[in-house]
């Protein structure tokens, strides 16, 4: 569960300035390292202009490229024009060649709620494991590894236990071999996950953003929520250049109804920081929460967390029924963590 901070705003400011100037400064962790998204990358960081700017990013307000002090929670703002100064200054990655593809896999896991009877019920995750290989032109491959079942507590595998440990979810494994596309395919809107689709992309934020709120880039109806989404989306998979994902960053701090969430930890493990968007639909009561390493930029994870309770009538659905979406307040009902991401061969090698 992650819990907004709710102390002063400079005291909380100051979490976040020692979290990323702990993690530039190489401070050492006592926990195992877990592993790293970019195993392949070699940085370059000038510590001391790196550090001062952080301090002067968050004392100070950030100007908008409209001119304005953003739409967004004025730390969210702060911090998410910080992540873009990083972003900026990160090395490109390379990009796959004719042949070569872009190799990521992250783990993901919906939380969902199982009927026993007589008003009993528990909780259980189905994880999936995905590796994605994306060519430029949007050919690939796509394998995607369900199972087996996990619980987010013990209480929640006693009650499965004591039912009898009913089958939930069967492992399986589903695996798409996709053939070279068209420009008009690979471009279309809803391609939004491919290498080839960042290299006309502007780095300026404005315009980025018109493409964005004209869905032009990405598809949807109109509104910050789902502007906020499209933005989780290009930070996905195929990581887009430094200075695109520098803009990106910068839009997402000009939207009404951004909030920092704060520090937090990611499903490997990592630091990072997140910032949510709240779901304004009638029927929903959950927000999109996006984390970042707050030194790299890159995104480590995203998760669906409710921020309210959540319940269904059990005994309409009876024994066995199974609900998504339910739970109480700070449940996260789907997460997804971003484990390792670089250019390989083919569609057979992975990192």
């Amino acid at each position: 569960m992650t819990k907004v901070d709710e102390r002063e705003p400079m005291a909380f400011e100051q979490d976040v300035l020692d979290l990323a100037l702990g993690s530039l400064l190489g401070r050492q962790d006592p926990r195992p390292a877990p592993p790293t998204r970019r195993p392949r990358r070699r940085r370059r960081t000038v510590i001391a202009i790196a550090a001062a700017g952080l301090a002067i990013a968050i004392a100070v307000p950030i100007a908008l490229p409209g001119g304005g002090t953003g739409g967004a929670d004025p730390a969210a703002a702060g911090v998410l024009h910080q992540v873009a100064l990083r972003a900026a200054q990160q090395p490109s990655e390379p990009t796959p060649g004719p042949g070569q593809y872009l190799y990521t896999r992250s783990e993901s896991a919906p939380t969902l709620l199982y009927v026993v009877g007589d008003g009993n019920t528990f909780l259980f995750r189905f994880p999936m494991t995905r590796e994605s290989w994306l060519g430029y032109d949007g050919s690939g491959r796509i394998r995607n590894t369900w199972g087996p079942v996990t619980f987010p507590s013990d209480e929640d595998r006693d009650k499965w236990a004591a039912a009898g440990s009913p089958d939930l979810y069967e492992v399986q494994t589903d695996d798409d071999l996709h053939e070279d596309r068209s420009e008009d395919d690979r471009f279309a809107p809803g391609e939004l996950n491919n290498p080839g689709r960042f290299a006309d992309l502007p780095a300026d934020p404005e315009r980025l953003l018109e493409l964005i709120e004209s869905r032009e880039l990405g598809g949807g109806p109109r509104g910050d929520w789902q502007t906020f989404s499209i933005i989780g989306d290009l930070l996905r998979e195929a990581s887009p250049p430094p200075k695109v994902r520098a803009a990106l960053y910068q839009v997402a701090a000009e939207l009404p109804g951004v909030e920092l969430v704060g520090p937090v930890v990611d499903g490997a493990g990592r630091r990072g920081v997140a910032v949510a968007y709240t779901n304004p639909s009638s029927d929903s009561r959950s927000r999109m929460e996006l984390i970042f390493d707050p030194t790299t930029a890159e995104l480590l994870g995203w998760s669906e967390v409710l921020v309210a309770d959540s319940t269904v009538d059990v005994e309409s659905g009876g024994p066995g029924a199974i609900y998504g979406a339910v739970g109480p307040a700070g449940t996260k009902i789907f997460t997804t963590t971003y484990l390792v991401s670089g250019v390989v061969d083919s569609t057979n090698e992975r990192l």
